[in-house]
């Protein structure tokens, strides 16, 4: 099964939040042009994979209107004016879209009929030398890891270490949670001493978790695209 059409999702996701001048603060007119600049690439992608005229405007519009709720909605969870439920509920419908495109983008795979193939002109280039799937997924691969990466990282901060050892005990992996936990504990110990010396008492920082938990999930954002170009 060729990846390509995920990897061209990916790269659309990528470009969109590279255009973001902050991961923070992102005015109408700067969402604007992040969605349309993840829709151009997006469309430039679509048409590579050379399918039909209507095969290309559905999955245009499905996959562009997900990445406009991913962009938006990462935008609404990171930044600094939403707290409390409107903050979860941003983040839960970010990270649903981020998924249901990578979802999206696979099944939709069954509607390419061959293999993406370059333009005559280019086969003598450097980009003749590997099949063109492969550029394509790693092209988005590397997009994703410039920004958008750092945004998912950020909206899975608090739930990924609890849904990461429910996953570990779900398939029997016990002692791989249990490592995972007393981890945590000892990176976290040094912290407890201190603020327990403070008076008046005060209670752990959110330093260590936010190393553990980022770190992880940072790796396996990483190890996952390394996985896509593999597979491709």
């Amino acid at each position: 099964m060729s990846l390509a059409l995920l990897g061209t999702w990916l790269a659309a996701v990528g470009a969109g939040d590279l255009a973001r001048a902050s991961y923070d603060v992102v005015s109408p007119r700067r969402a604007a042009a992040c969605i349309a600049v993840g829709l151009g690439v997006l469309l430039a992608g679509l048409l590579v994979l050379d399918l039909e005229p209507a095969r290309v405007l559905l999955l245009w519009v499905l996959l562009g209107s997900l990445q406009a709720v991913w962009l938006l909605g990462s935008a609404l969870a990171v930044g600094p004016d939403r707290t409390g439920p409107w903050r979860d509920r941003a983040r839960a419908l970010a990270l649903l879209a981020l998924g249901a495109g990578a979802v999206a983008a696979v099944l939709g795979a069954a509607l390419l009929t061959t293999e993406p193939t370059l333009p005559a002109r280019l086969a003598g280039t450097v980009l003749g030398r590997w099949p063109v799937s492969d550029v394509v997924v790693a092209t988005g691969v590397v997009l994703v890891q410039l920004a958008s990466a750092n945004v998912a990282v950020r909206l899975v901060l608090g739930p990924m270490e609890r849904l990461f050892i429910v996953g570990l005990g779900a398939v029997g992996e016990l002692t791989a949670a249990a490592v995972v936990i007393a981890a945590k504990g000892l990176l976290r110990f040094p912290e407890l001493q201190r603020a327990q010396q403070q008076r008046p008492p005060a209670g752990p920082s959110d330093v260590t978790e936010y190393f553990l938990v980022g770190s992880f999930a940072s790796w396996l954002v990483a190890l996952g695209g390394a996985a896509l170009i593999h597979l491709a």
